[in-house]
């Protein structure tokens, strides 16, 4: 039976060596000034997460009400406060970079503040602030420091897959 229709078969592309067609990624971090305002934002953003879930904490422990309901409404309240920041700015900031960092802080920062009621210390709003931002710059002080050592990580690995 004749064919009435030819089959088109695309032709082959000659393959390129594998070197061609993996670019590594790169290693050192550019400091152009987009880079420089974006670092800036994250800092800021990681901040004022810090000091609003911490002072939103420290807002329900001023209700006296019982420890334990105190906590729990406080933490949910500090994390309502972290996610909605962290919804505002992800179109700005980009979701995994604002939302990941500010949740560690939002988590960790207010429960200084049920330590410190659970001891006898009442805390005051400078002092909520000032923990919250200490937190802040503790945790994006990690971040850059792992940053570090997983792009070196990655020199190496691409020194000896090159070797």
């Amino acid at each position: 039976m004749p064919q009435t229709l030819k089959q088109v078969v695309p032709a082959k592309k000659p393959e390129r060596p594998r070197s061609a067609l993996v670019r590594p990624l790169p290693v050192h971090q550019s400091h152009d000034n987009r880079s420089f305002f974006f670092f800036v934002a994250d800092s800021g953003f990681l901040v004022l997460a810090g000091i609003a879930a911490t002072l939103t904490m420290h807002l329900v422990h001023q209700l006296e009400w019982p420890f334990i309901p105190t906590c729990v409404i406080g933490m949910i309240a500090a994390m309502l406060v972290q996610t909605v920041m962290a919804f505002a700015a992800a179109p700005l900031l980009g979701s995994i970079e604002s939302m990941v960092p500010s949740m560690i802080v939002a988590m960790v920062s207010p429960m200084t503040i049920c330590v410190l009621h659970l001891v006898g210390c009442e805390s005051t709003w400078p002092l909520a602030a000032a923990i919250g931002s200490a937190f802040a710059v503790v945790t994006l002080t990690f971040i850059q420091f792992y940053a570090r050592s997983c792009r070196h990580a990655l020199a190496r690995q691409i020194e000896r897959s090159a070797s």
